[in-house]
């Protein structure tokens, strides 16, 4: 594949940023779609811990941490923290969105059925059979990614 040329944009400012969920959501969840193929690292928020400390390591930027209870509770407030935090204007009509498929989605559309129909942020509430309540495997996955959850959590943005 041809080298495209990038300009100076390798040499522009990144802000990394991290969107992060509860294990026990995050393993219910997984397991809905992937059932006894699910493995300990997809849960992943051992893995986003690793590469914050590594942005950090390598000097980057702090990354800005979203958690998604914030994004559902008040979308508005923490989109535009978000936007502060990252340096854009914040645009309330991106809160809003048509439903579809996005063509980025469709190797991963079973991941994105409920966000494809919706047309913002909204509280959705989901039950599912399996989870961490009445699953070992699930219960252990979730303990195990807790403590790089809370990690994370701790540097989140705040919501105003």
């Amino acid at each position: 594949m041809p080298r495209r040329d990038l300009g100076n944009s390798l040499t522009q400012p990144v802000t990394h940023t991290f969107l992060i969920r509860a294990p026990a959501e995050i393993a219910a969840s997984c397991y809905a779609l992937q059932g006894q193929r699910l493995t300990l690292p997809e849960i992943g928020l051992e893995h986003a811990y690793d590469l914050y400390q590594a942005i950090l390591a390598a000097g980057g930027a702090h990354p800005v941490v979203v958690d998604s209870d914030d994004l559902i509770a008040d979308p508005a407030a923490t989109v535009a923290a978000y936007c502060a935090a990252v340096g854009i204007p914040f645009s309330k009509p991106a809160l809003r969105w048509a439903p579809g498929a996005r063509d980025e989605w469709r190797q991963s559309a079973r991941w994105h059925t409920r966000v494809s129909e919706s047309t913002g942020f909204t509280q959705s509430p989901t039950s599912y059979e399996t989870t961490t309540a009445n699953n070992a495997m699930l219960a252990r996955y979730s303990a195990h990614h807790e403590p790089f959850y809370r990690a994370l959590r701790a540097h989140k943005i705040a919501i105003s």
